[in-house]
């Protein structure tokens, strides 16, 4: 509020969850939504092995249970990727990765955007939900979705999608 640019660290599962975080700790609603610019979740995700990376074709199960279809290819900025032909990646093990698939990690990231309709719905006590249900609606990715756009352009596995984003909504 003072015109200085704060970045700080809160620890909840996603960005939407910050904002409940801040109420719970006593921060009042209006100065969340009159100081918060951004917020922005991070998880990291083990990306494959350059060296032993080999394409696999994935099952439909597999498909069906990440809800990749061409609404979400969209979202992700992915039009080019046709759903029906997907490939995934994945690392065989070689002596570059200790035989184990993986080499390096990297971010995905949730980034939430204090939009008007956001503060909004704060100020009107929205819950947590309603909040990432709006954010969504504007734009925002989810771990999920930033974790599996990764997966798609072959930068990690399905594997390590699941592992960094089960408890994800």
């Amino acid at each position: 509020m003072t015109g200085h640019l704060v970045l700080s660290t809160l620890h909840t599962n996603d960005a939407p969850s910050t904002v409940g975080r801040l109420l719970d700790m006593g921060v009042e609603a209006f100065m969340v939504t009159s100081s918060v610019i951004l917020i922005q979740a991070q998880r990291l995700v083990r990306t494959c092995c350059k060296d032993c990376k080999k394409e696999l074709k994935p099952k439909k199960e597999v498909v069906d249970s990440l809800g990749i279809n061409t609404e979400l290819l969209r979202r992700l900025d992915l039009p080019h990727i046709d759903e029906k032909n997907l490939k995934f990646f994945k690392g065989e093990g070689c002596d570059t990765c200790n035989r184990d698939g993986y080499k390096g990690r990297m971010g995905v990231y949730e980034v939430m955007k204090m939009s008007e309709n956001v503060r909004q719905c704060i100020l009107k006590g929205g819950s947590t939900t309603d909040v990432f249900r709006l954010a969504k609606s504007e734009g925002m990715l989810t771990l999920r979705e930033s974790a599996l756009r990764k997966a798609l352009l072959g930068v990690t596995t399905v594997e390590e999608v699941v592992r960094v984003t089960a408890a994800d909504r």
